[in-house]
């Protein structure tokens, strides 16, 4: 009996692992094709000009915004440009000031992220924005 029992276990198990696994690599490598298509994005979009005259976290991370939307190559308006997302405080004490000309949307983002002592995360449809205590906690 122990014998019959092992047997059906064991093929049930093997059945289970046969069915499920490619639809869980399906799914892994579609959250991995939509986290490519937003690096994607951050490298396609160039930026002329970035200039950032002592502005707080939040006013830069809008003006980079807009300039994402307004210099992306996709054609279809509701698909242009990055959406951020704050993530915790803002540290909006430090000004910030950051000239940059041909620069890379991701680009832009490093340099402003080094600045200002947050961390970007690229996500699904969304580029995350933590400060670094907010991180560590």
């Amino acid at each position: 009996m122990n014998a019959k029992i092992t047997k059906r276990s064991a093929l049930l198990a093997l059945f289970y692992l046969a069915f499920s696994a490619p639809l869980l690599c399906a799914q892994d490598q579609t959250a991995k094709e939509e986290h490519s298509a937003t690096a994607e994005k951050l490298k396609a979009i160039k930026l002329p000009k970035v200039e950032l005259k002592e502005v707080s976290f939040p006013e830069a991370l809008e003006i980079i915004r807009k300039q994402s939307r307004l210099h992306d190559p996709e054609e279809d308006p509701e698909k242009k440009g990055v959406n951020f997302v704050v993530k915790g405080s803002v540290k909006a004490d430090r000004p910030i000031t950051l000239v940059l000309t041909n620069v890379s949307l991701g680009d832009a983002l490093s340099y402003l992220n080094s600045l200002s002592g947050h961390s970007m995360k690229i996500q699904k449809n969304s580029v995350l924005f933590e400060s670094a205590e907010d991180e560590s906690q």
